[in-house]
């Protein structure tokens, strides 16, 4: 599997283990928009995520950019060093994730939610479920502060190359969309000690994905400094 594949699937992995978090951060949000149109509510979610993956994109494409520009300033040392702050930021995600650490990112997303008037597009949609909303409500919530989501940006960020990381940020994304669009349904059947355990093995997966990503980016620093 060349480098690009395996950075690919490593997002969506990241995505698909971290989606649990966003059931709990984002699943009053969904739940409320999926229930207001009983017949139409998958395909409303569908557009939903649509909307999540556009952001995504966007993030990726522009950090891509960015991260070309660090080639002048330093290069692959700037990239190491960012794709260090992704593994660090996964790692106290995943703490986050199992019950062990505060959301660092909690209150700034309440404080981003009010500011941008999220739940009255929520209560909006809830009369009117029209699809365009749904897709409003997508772009929007991709905008919300999310430690997942940024450590997936940095880790796009330090590729350097700016198709290469929105497609990465395509594929975050993905991997979060089976957790997302089966809200309804996990909230109702998942009991909290379920839940619980599950989210603690995602974070013990998501500990090593952490380690394994500082590791990758530490390896060609130490042999430098070796040599």
């Amino acid at each position: 599997m060349d480098t690009q594949s395996s950075m690919l699937l490593l997002m969506f992995l990241m995505g698909f283990m971290g989606s649990l978090h966003c059931v709990g951060m984002c699943g009053g949000l969904v739940s409320a928009v999926s229930m207001s149109a009983k017949q139409t509510w998958w395909f409303g979610l569908l557009v939903y995520q649509c909307g999540r993956l556009t952001s995504y994109a966007a993030f990726g494409l522009v950090l891509g950019f960015i991260g070309l520009a660090f080639n002048d300033f330093g290069g692959d040392l700037i990239q190491r060093l960012i794709g260090m702050l992704a593994g660090l930021l996964m790692l106290i995600f995943a703490l986050n994730l199992a019950g062990w650490l505060p959301d660092p990112a909690q209150r700034l997303s309440i404080w981003v939610t009010h500011k941008v008037g999220l739940m009255k597009l929520v209560a909006s949609l809830a009369k009117h479920a029209r699809l365009r909303g749904w897709y409003a409500l997508g772009l929007v919530n991709g905008l919300l502060p999310c430690g997942l989501v940024y450590a997936a940006l940095a880790m796009s960020t330090a590729t350097g190359d700016a198709i290469t990381a929105s497609l990465m940020m395509i594929s975050f994304g993905l991997g979060t969309i089976p957790a997302m669009m089966f809200v309804p349904v996990i909230i109702q059947k998942m009991s909290p000690v379920l839940r619980l355990n599950t989210l603690r093995v995602a974070a013990l997966l998501m500990m090593f994905l952490g380690l394994m990503t500082i590791f990758r980016s530490t390896m060609p620093m130490m042999h430098t400094m070796v040599s």
